[in-house]
């Protein structure tokens, strides 16, 4: 079968012909149908990531969306390696799978697994979010972003300020829902965060932070009495110089994510219930697929941060 294949760390990866692995301890072939291509997938094939990298060669794909022998339509990830989801098939274990809802198609709930739920269940489910509360999103010109943004008027909250980098991406943020949207791209943490604590109305409650480095420093200052900061990703850096003190004072709560931790059960109300929204026109993310045989393009296309979904299609 075709598949896309990492033979060395850092590269782009290939189309070539790879072998199914045999499906065992309750697992089951699925065919692909789309395979949704995110940051991490990236950053699993630069060799560097803190979980540790596959062995090569392997086929990077971390989650899509395919059909079972029983004829489900599921949402899935964590496929059984050395093939992930970049591939016309792979071997899945059906008890993480998730059922797209009737009606809504492969390109519309794409979105909805790694980075929607990143976004949904950092807010909702580790980061408690509570009707009325301000909410900050930092790196909301992705699509983890886009999706937090939305999600939180959706939860509830009270306000909602993105806070990215491209002037595109803040454009974007006040499109779905943000009432301001502040840039990144500062002097230094302190500036930053008096930007931040202006827009937020004097510091946000929860802080959903895809970038980490200097943003996260500007929120964590900015950030107001009892507020929690979720971590969920670091395109902006691997470190963050944080001062102890105010964390202390500020009953300031600092919480990591990944979504693998989550229950299946929790995993699959998020996803279920951001179809729904999407089907009824309240959640939107754009989605560009490509056919698999143009996985360099799309690869080098994600590194650049375009600002939608990406999606390869067997």
């Amino acid at each position: 079968m075709r598949a896309a294949l990492i033979s060395e760390y850092g590269q782009v990866p290939e189309i070539a012909e790879a072998r199914l692995p045999e499906a065992g301890n309750g697992q089951v072939p699925v065919e692909v149908e789309l395979a949704g291509l995110n940051p991490v997938d990236i950053a699993i094939a630069s060799g560097k990531v803190d979980a540790g990298a596959p062995e090569r060669p392997y086929t990077p794909g971390l989650a899509g969306i395919g059909r079972t022998p029983d004829g489900r339509r599921v949402w899935f990830d964590l496929p059984a390696l050395p093939v992930g989801s970049f591939s016309e098939r792979c071997v899945i274990d059906p008890a993480r799978a998730i059922d797209v809802p009737d009606g809504v198609e492969p390109a519309d709930a794409i979105a909805f697994g790694v980075a929607g739920m990143a976004a949904w269940l950092a807010l909702e489910w580790r980061g408690a979010l509570k009707p009325g509360e301000t909410v900050l999103v930092l790196g909301a010109g992705g699509t983890v972003g886009q999706v937090a943004v939305q999600a939180a008027k959706l939860l509830g909250a009270g306000h909602v300020v993105a806070a990215t980098r491209s002037e595109r991406g803040r454009e974007r943020a006040l499109e779905l829902g943000a009432e301001k949207a502040v840039s990144t791209d500062a002097e230094s943490a302190i500036a930053l965060a008096d930007e931040l604590r202006e827009a937020t109305g004097g510091g946000a409650d929860l802080v959903m932070d895809g970038l980490w480095g200097l943003p996260a420093e500007a929120a964590l200052a900015s950030i107001a009495f009892g507020g929690r900061l979720v971590q969920v990703g670091n395109s902006a850096g691997r470190d963050a110089h944080i001062t102890a003190g105010p964390l202390r004072g500020g009953l300031v709560s600092i919480l990591g994510y990944r979504t693998f931790h989550a229950p299946v059960e929790v995993q699959t109300e998020a996803f279920t219930t951001m179809c729904e929204h999407a089907s009824e026109g309240r959640l939107t993310i754009d989605v560009e697929v490509f056919p698999l045989d143009r996985v360099g393009e799309a690869w080098q296309l994600q590194q650049a941060s375009p600002g939608r979904k990406l999606a390869l299609q067997p």
